[in-house]
């Protein structure tokens, strides 16, 4: 039996950590907060940012020792949060403009992963396999075929209700299944990353979450399965977290673990957007 070197164990455990953060921070509607909260929100985030930033310096590239990169880049994520916060805002706003229900916990999940992978992935000089160059790491990644039982999760997704036909471009969708291959992001994490091969036809709209989830349970935490359409073509189908998850942050961590296992189409409860508020 492998076992993990504590290293490595110590390293899981901080990416879970910063995960957990990340998401949590995301998740905070600031625009809504009094100025108390709004202070405490504003530190915890240049605390968080110096933190990874620290966590995550490499000798080989940082300017500074770990501990003054962290601190100064906590002093300017606290001097730039005006803009940040601006940004964010406009993210958000955009994101619901363009038919996202729940930006927030979307960029939350992102947000997760990518603190996770920052913790959890040695510096790229460490990751280049001998004779490979930085550069090579960037170039298309692996693909590999569709599991038949994430298919079968997209299929059930994209079926038509027993009330009517799916929404527009579900008949597209399907037929991209047998030419869809899962590309591999390099890191672990429970969403799956779509690449469709020459589709003969594309889905409209061009960009969509589709209108339809697939809410799901581990244990005692609630999940959500979603289908991200991008440029016509089957783009990922990741797993979220309900905004109104109690144990949202314990949620988010289990999502950046390596492990996470995906439903099955018996498990999930299709929730259908309806045009009724």
């Amino acid at each position: 039996m492998t076992s993990l070197s504590a290293p490595r164990l110590r390293r899981a455990a901080a990416a879970a950590a910063a995960a957990g953060a990340a998401g949590a921070l995301t998740l905070v509607e600031h625009r809504r907060l009094g100025p108390w909260a709004h202070g405490a929100y504003r530190i915890g985030v240049a605390a968080f940012t110096g933190a990874l930033a620290a966590g995550t310096s490499h000798p080989e590239s940082a300017l500074l020792d770990p501990a003054r990169e962290g601190i100064v880049t906590g002093g300017v994520t606290l001097g730039l949060m005006d803009v940040l916060e601006r940004v964010d805002g406009a993210v958000v706003d955009g994101l619901q403009k363009l038919g996202v229900p729940h930006p927030r916990p979307v960029l939350a999940v992102l947000g997760a992963a990518g603190a996770a992978a920052m913790v959890a992935l040695p510096s790229l000089a460490e990751l280049a396999p001998h004779g490979r160059s930085v550069e090579e790491m960037f170039d298309q990644p692996d693909s590999s075929e569709l599991p038949g039982e994430v298919a079968a999760l997209i299929e059930a997704l994209l079926a038509d209700p027993p009330e009517g036909p799916a929404p527009a471009g579900a008949e597209a969708l399907r037929a991209q299944l047998p030419r869809t291959r899962v590309l591999d992001p390099g890191y672990a994490g429970a969403d799956v990353t779509l690449h469709v091969e020459e589709p003969e036809r594309l889905a409209v709209p061009r960009q969509q979450t589709w209108p339809v989830t697939g809410h799901f349970r581990r244990g005692a935490i609630g999940y959500a399965l979603m289908l991200h359409i991008h440029e016509g073509r089957l783009s990922m189908l990741s797993v979220m977290v309900p905004g109104d998850e109690p144990r949202l942050e314990h949620a988010l961590e289990m999502l950046a673990l390596p492990g996470f296992v995906l439903p099955g189409p018996e498990e999930i409860t299709l929730a259908r957007e309806t045009e009724t508020p």
